[in-house]
């Protein structure tokens, strides 16, 4: 799909509808002319930053980063970021998908509240999003996509002036096509409208980098770096998948997979790289020091560590439900400090909000973070979550597509699971047991009987607590659709 027109105006209600009236209204403006009319016009928000950066680092381990204890695993422009930055050691994204973790990112709600389940369906435009907040603060909002799940078509572009969403299809692993574009080039997109732009008084910039999704093909010399036999013909996924599945114990590994493992690495360290160049620019033109930064990554991807390897989105298990978050405030305030209590993706928005001083939406599931100096630690948080697959089959005779299947609930230390369509429940103490080896379940104590019965009326509670907005399947494109999200690993059943 082609970049989305620079003019494109935010959306609420039916907003985006409107744009359209609105921007053929405007099509005869040139772009740079209308953004300085624009800007001598809107309101400036005056506040403690003067920018926002999101950047998303799609399918990102948190256990890949040096920041989050690697000592193997490159990342050296992100390490330098958190060494500037509030890093939140224990951060959980609610659902382990792309749109549906973004959605939850930008709404500070839930899927089953905000609505949207699962890639390929829509985003309800009575969501308050955080692109239509900071636009009618003043600030410029404008997004870069690294992949097709975010596409302006799901309704996810609400707030959003410029989107640029141009997919080339680039041929990966296995002859796979890949609807998305690598790290360079967004990066390189981000710059060029920056350049054309300049800087505006406030501006809002979201950027999406998707490479340590599947397929894993990094470009030399990352595709060596973690190893030569990364370099070497593997067999295709499924039949790697297939090998650990046989094992028949999480944790076990093959040559294949750990070569496997060894390409995602690679594209976790060359994104490394590219979101080191943006950082660059964005402090050469004077945009960092006064923005708020927030870097955090949608999901993680499980590799062996459980059942659906080299995958997410089936289950919640910290493999994919653990996730990276750091945030950088004006001048690296209050740089190197490390939260270690719980904290989740619907935290995110109203934090944001709180810190630039702006109304924070009612009905949010989130909570504000305190990311002053004199924060203090907040009591435990009870956090849920929700996978997003397998569907089609699930999703029948239902109030909530994500109903069926399996969810959990994080409170201090523990950590219940329940999977409804496999009747399954499961118990852990992660602080014990961070790689969920020892279901506690299988041979409970008194303790641990009464710990679990706890978490399960939480989770039973927070289940029927759900009243998602109204959504459908992106159906107009229903074919190309599933032909790009198949290609992405997302129709799999």
């Amino acid at each position: 799909m082609a970049e989305s027109d620079p003019k494109r105006p935010p959306a609420r209600g039916r907003r985006t509808r409107l744009g359209v009236v609105l921007v053929l209204g405007l099509g005869l403006l040139v772009a740079g002319g209308y953004l300085i009319v624009r800007f001598k016009t809107r309101p400036t928000y005056q506040g403690p930053a003067r920018h926002v950066i999101v950047i998303s680092l799609d399918t990102t381990r948190v256990d890949h980063l040096g920041c989050y204890g690697n000592a193997r695993i490159r990342t050296p422009r992100l390490d330098a970021l958190a060494a500037e930055s509030i890093l939140f050691a224990d951060y959980m994204t609610v659902v382990p998908t792309t749109l549906a973790s973004h959605t939850s990112l930008f709404t500070g709600r839930y899927p089953h509240t905000h609505g949207t389940p699962r890639n390929g369906f829509t985003v309800n435009d009575e969501n308050v999003m955080l692109a239509e907040i900071l636009y009618d603060a003043g600030f410029h909002t404008a997004g870069f996509l690294g992949s097709f799940a975010l596409d302006s078509r799901f309704d996810f572009a609400q707030g959003f002036e410029h989107y640029d969403e141009t997919f080339p299809r680039l041929v990966g692993q296995e002859g796979a096509v890949q609807n998305e574009r690598p790290a360079a080039a967004v990066t390189d997109a981000v710059i060029a409208h920056l350049d054309q732009l300049g800087t505006p008084p406030n501006l809002f910039l979201f950027v999406h980098y998707f490479d340590p999704h599947v397929t894993y093909n990094p470009p030399a010399p990352y595709d060596t770096m973690y190893g030569p036999e990364a370099s070497k013909k593997l067999p295709p996924l499924r039949e790697i998948r297939q090998q650990l599945t046989r094992a028949a114990k999480p944790g076990s590994q093959t040559p294949a997979a750990r070569a496997m493992a060894m390409r995602y690495a690679g594209e976790v360290s060359y994104m490394d790289e590219h979101v080191g160049r943006l950082i660059d620019d964005l402090r050469r033109r004077g945009i960092l020091d006064d923005a708020i930064v927030i870097v955090t990554s949608d999901h993680g991807e499980n590799l062996w560590d459980h059942p659906a390897y080299f995958n997410h989105g089936l289950t919640v298990y910290q493999s994919t439900v653990g996730a990276v978050c750091m945030i950088r405030l004006p001048g690296g305030k209050r740089g190197g400090t490390r939260v270690k209590e719980l904290v989740a993706s619907i935290d995110v928005l109203p934090t944001v909000l709180s810190f630039l001083g702006l109304p924070i939406p009612n009905g949010l599931d989130g909570e504000t973070i305190d990311l002053t100096e004199d924060a203090r630690p907040a009591p435990s948080r009870v956090r849920f979550a929700e996978a997003s697959r397998p569907h089609d089959r699930l999703e029948a005779g239902v109030r909530w597509f994500n109903e069926r299947k399996a969810r959990c609930v994080r409170m201090g230390d523990w950590k219940y699971v329940r999977t409804p369509y496999a009747q399954t429940e499961e118990l852990y103490n992660l602080a014990k047991d961070p790689l969920e080896r020892r279901n506690l379940l299988t041979a409970p104590t008194a303790e641990i009987t009464a710990t679990a019965a706890e978490l399960r009326r939480k989770l039973e509670s927070w289940t029927r607590s759900a009243s998602p907005l109204p959504t459908r399947f992106e159906s107009s494109q229903r074919e190309e659709t599933l032909e790009r999200l198949r290609s992405l690993g997302y129709a799999e059943q």
